[in-house]
């Protein structure tokens, strides 16, 4: 039996079934002939596979390598059975009856039909069966599921029908009975109509038997020889003219002539003395003589078979013009799918920011044609037809990964206007923590909005997202980063977010970008000394005009030896760190200015000597966030670190003898205040989860910001910190929030009291009293108990917390939903829309639909599973 000729005609049938009835995923198992468990083995032929829809690769390759005793699965019980096999849910059965039902559950599969294959070899049957396993779309109802088995059955049945025998090298010209092509079991295709239980196999028993005619049957022997020219020996064409002829062949031992691979295509025939090639598809003849080469008949081989392909709908097999046998043999097991490459080469636009006329490129085209002739191109209309195609069947995927997680998110909501352009951006990002303790992050929505639109409609944007993705009440910290910085939306939003999104456990934690939170606290600073600047940057521009106004400025520097002699760059006003820089470069420039007053008659923008004493008071004050923000880390130990430096530079500058800057830390500390009452919560849970810090760095932070207010801080700290453990602890989903303030600690703490560290003396003699008793305490108490822990170089929370989930099973679940939290984008003082163009540049000037497509596309599509 010619194994590869069956292989080759079980893949297109399982190609035409899987595309007629929208199936995701097709299996062929094969049988061994060894043991185990005294039970035949399957065992996956990847080549004979069909996988429609590219999430169902993760799980052929699960079984790829591995293998399926005799009455395992749906297929092991079809190798044991004379009828087909089916079952409603693969997810319920044992792993000890299926081995793959955990990557079955993960790729969302469900039902199967599996059939066994009657392979007949000559007169006798084969000892090799083959078993196809389709698996049918998820969601179908009862009846649906059942039409469309019958619908795959009859299927089968028709291309069974249309099963021809071969004729190719190495094979007798002469018709012979059925050889190398396969036949169904026609048991295994009638159903039985009563209905099959949801938790065992059905069997279908009505069969009738399949007449099939002599001559289809050598009909079928061409086409599968066809389809095995290319891994059968070619043999030399001119020695079977010989023997048709009745002349000798020529002796085997000779060196043989090399053969081209047109004659896979072609038969040599000679007749009336004169030697001819005979097309095998259209039957054109060709003069077939050696010294006419064989250039025409390569032209008809590409002609023929694209005129074959767009006359039938059906691939034929293919002539491969390459010499290399691997190659052919790769190309006579695959089918071109015009709608499969469309839908590719949009997740190729998607993923790696193409522009959407690729398809329309001159070069594209040619690289394209060059692969696969029988491609037809279409316009960038289509592509974005394709591309929400994509995006829908993505969003669709993410959102049931989304429902089967039962946690509390993060979002971080991204506003960034842009002037020149007229419009407004907003990315809503989710962050969560998936069952394998790994940080995800999802783009939700990508809107363009108008630019400078009303708090009312970005609310109402945002919460018409939520609610889509039904996470509405499932959110507990929200982040929000404007650019440029607005006071008064972020007011307002949060006062709206506030009253619509609630989650489950009560508490919503709400803040602002790190970054922008120091931005608007020196642009406090800003304000005081806008005279300055206004006329550092006039005299800027002043210098700037002309060549001959920068030159002489250049000369001055040079003549006064200037130690940096690069010339003084104007501010972006939207930028606090470039007018940051512009005021230290003026400064240091001071002489310079100083000297061309005296000498430039033009020059008629002065700053005096108080003006330049402010603006080098304000310079240094303002220096303090400058290295805030260059020194830049993720790490809780340095963001509490900034906290209490900024905390402890507001403190000095409030006893200023500069009224300017006693005004400026005055109204800087009202907003920080009200930033940190946000932020010190969560922030010091943070710290609390992160087993390398516990309580500690809350306590040194918490001396370094309050002074000698610290301890009544840290009494309100550790009961919000046990208020918000005990939800958890009991599995409240509505509590009410029952915020401690500083007026609702008179009667449990005094700081007038003789004793003022009453309350820290019994929490330090709890801590550290001895374990009797262990069996009383709390999971958070025993945690706070054991010593910090060194998690070295790498790190690892987030693994020290998946190894210990059993042993804290309630702090656990609090720190999946709290180390979700972004801290790199609470802190960080990129610009994620930035990105996200430079990432896709392609999308300006886009229809805001497509531009959400691609942006949320790219996040979504994870690149494909190879071997």
């Amino acid at each position: 039996m010619n194994q590869a000729a069956v292989i080759a005609e079980i893949t297109d049938i399982l190609e035409l079934i899987c595309r007629e009835h929208n199936l995701p995923l097709a299996l062929t198992w094969v049988s061994s002939n060894s043991l185990k468990n005294n039970k035949r083995t399957l065992n996956i032929v990847s080549s004979a596979c069909c996988v429609n829809d590219l999430g169902m690769q993760g799980f052929l390759n699960a079984c790829i390598g591995h293998h399926l005793e005799e009455g395992q699965g749906v297929a092991g019980k079809a190798l044991k059975s004379t009828h087909h096999c089916s079952f409603s849910n693969v997810c319920l059965l044992d792993v000890a009856d299926y081995p793959f039902v955990d990557d079955a559950r993960i790729s969302g599969l469900r039902a199967a039909l599996a059939i066994k294959l009657m392979i007949k070899e000559g007169f006798y049957r084969s000892n090799v069966d083959y078993v196809v396993e389709f698996f049918l779309p998820a969601n179908l109802e009862d009846l649906e599921e059942k039409t469309l088995m019958d619908g795959i059955s009859a299927s089968l049945r028709k291309f069974c029908e249309n099963t021809r025998t071969v004729t190719a090298p190495g094979y007798s010209v002469q018709p012979v009975p059925l050889f190398g092509s396969l036949n169904l079991n026609q048991r295994s295709l009638e159903r039985n109509h009563e209905d099959s239980s949801e938790v065992s196999f059905s069997d279908w028993n009505n069969f009738q038997p399949v007449a099939v005619s002599g001559s289809s049957l050598r009909h079928s022997e061409q086409k599968v020889g066809e389809q095995n020219a290319a891994v059968e020996p070619v043999q030399d064409v001119d020695n079977q003219l010989a023997a048709v002829n009745g002349s000798q062949p020529t002796n085997g031992n000779a060196k043989r002539r090399k053969i081209s691979e047109v004659w896979t295509a072609f038969d040599k025939v000679q007749e009336n003395g004169s030697v001819w090639a005979i097309c095998r598809v259209c039957k054109k003849r060709y003069p077939g003589e050696s010294k006419k080469g064989t250039s025409n008949l390569h032209k008809h081989m590409r002609k023929c078979f694209r005129d074959r392909v767009r006359d039938t709908g059906q691939q034929p097999s293919p002539f491969v013009d390459r010499s290399n046998l691997m190659s052919s043999m790769i190309g006579s097991n695959c089918m071109f799918n015009q709608e499969r490459s469309r839908m590719d080469i949009a997740r190729m636009v998607i993923k790696h920011g193409y522009p959407l006329n690729i398809v329309e490129h001159e070069f594209f085209e040619i690289f394209v044609s060059s692969l696969q002739p029988m491609f037809e191109f279409y316009s960038q209309d289509t592509v974005e037809v394709d591309v929400l195609a994509v995006y829908k069947e993505e969003k669709e995927k993410l959102s049931k990964s989304l429902d089967n997680l039962s946690r509390l998110f993060s979002l971080t909501i991204d506003l960034q206007s842009y002037e020149d352009r007229k419009v407004t951006y907003c990315c809503l990002t989710l962050h969560f923590i998936d069952d394998g303790w790994e940080l995800k992050k999802k783009i939700l929505a990508f809107k363009t909005l108008a630019y400078n639109c009303y708090t009312g409609n970005l609310y109402e944007v945002i919460r018409i997202v939520l609610r889509e993705w039904n996470i509405d009440k499932n959110v507990q910290f929200i982040c929000t980063k404007l650019i440029p910085p607005d006071e008064q939306v972020v007011g307002e939003l949060k006062s709206k977010l506030s009253d619509e999104v609630l989650p489950h456990s009560g508490d919503l934690f709400y803040t602002s970008c790190h970054a922008q939170v120091l931005s608007l606290l020196v642009q406090d600073g800003f304000g005081e000394i806008r005279t300055v600047l206004y006329k550092i940057r006039q005299s800027i521009e002043y210098f700037n005009a002309t060549p001959i106004q920068r030159q002489n400025f250049c000369e001055v520097i040079n003549r006064l030896k200037v130690q940096d002699s690069t010339m003084i760059s104007q501010d972006v006003p939207a930028r606090w760190e470039t007018t940051f820089l512009m005021l230290e470069r003026a400064l240091e420039l001071r002489d310079v200015f100083t000297h061309l007053e005296q000498v430039d008659d033009d020059y008629t923008v002065k700053l005096s000597t108080e003006e330049w004493e402010m603006a080098t008071v304000m310079c240094e004050c303002l220096k303090v966030f400058h290295k805030s923000i260059c020194n830049f880390s993720t790490s809780l130990d340095v963001y509490f670190e900034n906290i209490c430096l900024i905390y402890k530079n507001l403190h000095k500058w409030e006893k200023s003898e500069h009224v300017y800057i006693k005004s400026m830390a005055n109204r800087m500390k009202v907003k920080f205040d009200e930033y940190w009452s946000e932020n010190s919560l969560t922030f010091g849970i943070l710290a609390v989860l992160d087993p390398r810090y516990k309580y500690d760095l809350v306590e040194y932070g918490y001396e370094q910001i309050y002074n000698s207010d610290a301890e009544l801080h840290l009494w309100i700290f550790r009961h919000e910190l046990k208020r918000v453990y005990s939800k958890y602890a009991s599995g409240s989903n509505s509590l009410e929030s029952s915020a401690l303030t500083t007026a609702d600690m008179s009667s449990s703490y005094n700081p007038n009291s003789d004793d003022k560290l009453c309350g820290f003396k019994q929490w330090q003699k709890h801590k550290y009293e001895s374990n009797t008793g262990d069996s009383h305490k709390s999971e958070l108490d025993q945690y706070l108990q054991e010593p910090s822990v060194n998690l070295g170089m790498d790190s690892d929370v987030l693994g020290w917390w998946r190894a210990n989930a059993l042993k804290f099973p309630t702090l656990g679940k609090m720190a999946r939903d709290f180390l979700a939290i972004p801290i790199s984008a609470i802190l960080s003082k990129s610009n994620f829309i930035d990105e996200i163009m430079k990432m896709n540049p392609a999308i300006s000037g886009l229809n805001p639909e497509i531009v959400e497509a691609l942006v949320c596309g790219q996040d979504w599509l994870e690149s494909p599973k190879r071997r």
